[in-house]
């Protein structure tokens, strides 16, 4: 199958392009001039690179000659708000222009990559943009599949895991509620799934909430990750939703999120995962399984940065 992957030096989107290249599929990629493909690895070789931009309509025409399906995993990136765009630029309107190209060039499977907890009573910017693109895919008369995840590994390597090193023995977590419920999974078990999904027809016009295996609280990820690190940490108590909510409204300019935001993905979320099971059939990577990997690594990282934990 001819397969047009739009994020596809991304950590999502590159994974996928890489499964879809080994399994045979054929792979074109939607870059910019800038775009780093290193995380392509060996298969830059067998994947095809065409510039453009989603926001430009005309381009993504050339770019879908001969496409039969669309694997489309984008968000908006500092680089992009820097010049001006924002979600409902990239992440909504971006998502109508490939429907209204594919739609002209006869694309027959679109793929694409939202967030659990995304639907018509979002507040922020973010989460409405990823409604209204969900809604436009489903009207758009091409096949789908919409994968929205609760949480990734990925993101923990980078907060969590270091977050929990440099605090050491605490009780106290001071970032965000720990009571919350989530069912984290790897990127590439993501990806797997939606290279599966070209073709899967019990994948067939769905909007799939996707998980792995662990339906855990942020309390318990917190715990495991100082267990692995061999710290003496018991994480019983954070932040209340309200609290954090109230703490970025009076300082704006210090949250990475907006208040709306974090209304938004701040849910208690509990996903079947035998449904994706069923669909899939493929054995998710549990959360000990990474962190027994990737806490070692961190630490590893921050020690050679300089950066010692706290005693």
């Amino acid at each position: 199958m001819k397969v047009l992957v739009v994020g596809a030096t991304g950590d999502v989107g590159s994974a996928a392009a890489k499964i879809a290249v080994t399994k045979g599929h054929s792979v074109r990629a939607l870059v910019r001039s800038t775009s780093n493909r290193d995380k392509l690895g060996e298969a830059q070789d067998k994947v095809e690179f065409v510039e453009g931009d989603i926001l430009d309509p005309g381009s993504l025409e050339r770019t879908l000659e001969g496409v039969e399906a669309m694997i489309v995993s984008i968000r908006l990136t500092p680089g992009e708000m820097q010049k001006g765009r924002t979600y409902k630029d990239v992440e909504e309107q971006g998502v109508k222009n490939l429907l209204e190209a594919g739609r002209k060039k006869g694309v027959k499977k679109i793929i694409h990559v939202s967030a659990a907890g995304v639907g018509p009573h979002c507040v922020s910017d973010m989460y409405r943009a990823k409604h209204q693109a969900e809604e436009a895919i489903r009207q758009s008369g091409i096949d789908y599949t919409i994968f929205k995840p609760s949480g990734m590994f990925k993101d923990f390597q980078f907060f969590h895991i270091p977050t929990v090193i440099k605090l050491g023995a605490t009780n106290k977590w001071p970032s965000s509620p720990i009571e919350f419920h989530m069912n984290p999974l790897s990127h590439l078990d993501l990806a797997q799934c939606m290279v599966d999904a070209l073709t899967n027809p019990k994948a067939s016009n769905k909007t799939l909430e996707i998980g792995g295996p662990d339906c855990i609280t942020q309390g318990d990820l917190l715990n495991m990750i100082a267990k692995e690190a061999g710290i003496n940490a018991n994480y019983t108590e954070g932040v209340s939703k309200e609290e954090l909510i109230a703490r970025v409204k009076s300082s704006p300019q210090k949250g990475f999120f907006t208040a709306e935001q974090l209304q938004d993905f701040l849910i208690d979320k509990k996903i079947d995962h035998s449904v994706i099971q069923e669909i899939f059939g493929i054995r998710f990577q549990t959360v000990a399984e990474y962190l027994k990997q990737a806490v070692p690594a961190v630490k590893e990282a921050m020690a050679k940065a300089g950066q010692q934990p706290a005693h």
